[in-house]
């Protein structure tokens, strides 16, 4: 039976995690690749002659299985995250509750918001080299025959040397993911991303329109604050950019799944899914 084009995520199972954020994260091409991969067990995965997968073969796609996890981990921990400061947001300071410490606590939970993304962007980029990379493409960085360490930037790069088809495309996908993590990149860059704390509910604020590079200290925030231009709590900052974010990566999964990367890499390295196998859709044409 040919695969749907379309995904269903609720005919797709997980661990409790995976269910808990499933519509969240909204994921369905995620689920798409899990499903068609055979959820990359090992044990579902034979050579093409119908031999045992060598030691380098069953790293290989241990590897793309723990690349594959990483995206969705991460994006789930996102949403974690965003619960953690709803909490906090929502319970104003006690008498004699630290404000410092709420401070604390709020901006640790926004910066893994922020550093889950990031990771969330270099896995898929680093699963999309192991599925795209072949022996006569010029090798980046390090030896061709070992993993590389890749960034979505390093990604498009070596798509951009190698000519390959697919460069545009995923060069213009990254790049809607890159525009969500400008916060991210601004904490790295530029050591930290200021932010107002109201005393007297704990909640804090950063500029609510942020480009890198603006409102650099404290007193940048607090003179924005004072002009009257408008400010976002760090849960309004971070909820558009994290929806925006699967959505992108959704996206860059759905042009894996149609394009058929996946049924491609498997030629090309000479493996194939045992008979006993079925994703959902063959199940449900039985």
């Amino acid at each position: 039976m040919p695969k749907p084009e379309i995904i269903d995520r609720n005919k797709c199972s997980g661990k409790d995690k995976e269910e808990k954020y499933k519509d969240l994260t909204a994921l369905d091409y995620w689920w798409g690749l899990r499903e068609l991969a055979a959820d990359f067990d090992i044990e579902n995965y034979e050579t093409a002659s119908g031999d045992t997968l060598s030691l380098q073969q069953q790293n290989e796609i241990a590897y793309i299985q723990l690349l594959h996890y990483t995206v969705e981990v991460k994006l789930s921990g996102t949403f974690y995250q965003m619960e953690h400061m709803e909490r906090l947001f929502g319970s104003p300071l006690a008498d004699g509750a630290s404000l410092d410490l709420r401070v604390f606590e709020a901006k640790e939970a926004f910066d893994a918001v922020n550093e889950d993304m990031y990771q969330a962007s270099c896995a898929i980029a680093n699963q999309i080299y192991m599925l795209l990379n072949r022996p006569e493409y010029t090798p980046i960085k390090m030896d061709q025959r070992r993993p590389v360490a890749m960034s979505p930037s390093d990604l498009r790069y070596w798509l951009k040397l190698n000519d390959h088809p697919s460069f545009r495309t995923l060069s213009n996908m990254f790049n809607d993911c890159e525009k969500q993590l400008d916060i991210r990149h601004h904490a790295t860059h530029y050591g930290a991303v200021p932010v107002f704390a109201d005393r007297q509910t704990g909640i804090l604020y950063l500029q609510k329109h942020f480009r890198i590079g603006e409102l650099l200290t404290k007193y940048d925030v607090l003179r924005h604050k004072k002009s009257g231009k408008p400010m976002a709590n760090l849960l309004e900052a971070a909820k558009p950019r994290v929806t925006a974010l699967c959505a992108c990566m959704n996206r860059i999964y759905r042009h894996i799944y149609l394009g058929d990367i996946f049924e491609n890499y498997l030629q090309a390295r000479g493996l194939r899914l045992k008979e006993s196998y079925m994703p959902y859709w063959e199940m449900d044409g039985r």
